[in-house]
Order: structure tokens, then sequence, then C-alpha cells
């Protein structure tokens, strides 16, 4: 009789502690799923921020400017991307009030003011510098970045750019219906 209770106390013991390990592994298989799981395709995300990027090109100079197209006021900035050894650089075209300012730490163009709803910023010209001897002026591609935030507010009631809520929308490219913008 002994030899059966003490069997029981075994298998339940046993029982109890695969019961344990099962509700141990359970949590981490969740925790696994709720951090390694995929997605696919895309959302526009809106902070209350949106803007819209105009882009011309004339002898090697790229003319940017930004349209605030949401009803909230924001603040924009510009990253130039390019190849090769070509050199660039800005040129503020606000007529004497450098609206433009390019900061060398983070490599933007930040845009001065607050930009208004429904409002442009005035033309940032990207210059294209020097090219070398052998360099194809038709194949040569600058890429300009632009990002927006909504305004924020410090206690004291200024109005900051908070860069860490940065908006930026990617949409598919117009053959799917949209256009392709970086914002």
């Amino acid at each position: 009789m002994r030899k059966i209770e003490s069997r029981k106390t075994t298998v339940v013991l046993a029982a109890a502690a695969l019961c344990m390990t099962a509700a141990l592994t359970l949590n981490g298989t969740s925790a696994y799923f709720t951090t390694y799981v995929s997605a696919g395709g895309s959302h526009v995300v809106n902070l209350g921020s949106q803007t819209e990027i105009h882009e011309e090109i004339v002898d090697m100079v790229k003319r940017v400017s930004i349209t605030n197209t949401s009803e909230n006021d924001c603040f924009v900035r510009v990253k130039v991307f390019y190849g090769g050894d070509l050199k660039v650089s800005y040129q503020d075209k606000s007529g004497g009030k450098n609206l433009w300012t390019f900061n060398k730490e983070d490599g933007y163009c930040y845009y001065g003011p607050i930009l208004p709803a429904g409002k442009s910023t005035e033309v940032l010209d990207v210059i294209i510098g020097e090219l070398p001897k052998d360099f194809d002026k038709e194949s040569f591609n600058v890429i300009v970045v632009q990002e927006c935030t909504p305004v924020v507010y410090d206690e004291a009631g200024n109005a900051t750019a908070d860069w860490n809520t940065v908006y930026t929308d990617y949409q598919k490219a117009a053959g799917a219906g949209e256009e392709a913008d970086g914002q």
C-alpha cells in the first residue's frame, strides 16, 4: 500500500512539474510570436502633418520646395543624397531672409520658420559643383528626402520641432494608383 501511495505521489508531482514547465514555455512562446511577427504591405500613417516635395532640375541645380498639404502647421527639413565624387552646396532663394539653414552635424537643411498649413517653403537650390572629367551628366542622381514634424509647444508655450516624431510617408508607385513621395 505504501508503494502505491508513493507511486501516486510521484505521478502527481511529475504531472505538476510538467504543467509548470508547460505554463512557463507558453509565455515564452507567446512572447516569441508577439516579438518576431512579420508583416507586409503599407499603410499611410498621419501624425497631423503632411507635406509634398517639388523638385526641378535646371543646369545642374536641383530646385527644391516643400508644400504643407495638411490642415496643421509643421516644421520641415531636407537631406540630400548623392553618389560618386559629386560636391554639392546649398543656396537659400528667400531673397536674403536666410530661411534655410544647413546643419553640418546631421546633414539636414532646416526651414527656419513654421510652415503654415497650405503654404510652401521658399526655394532651396542644391547646386552640383565641379564634375569629374568623364562624368555622365545625363545619368547623375541627386536624391532629396524631406521630412516634416508637427509643431509642439514646450512648457513656456514656445513652438519647437520634435524630430523624434518624424512623419515619413512612402506611398506606392504611381502605377498602383498613388504617387511615390518621401515626406
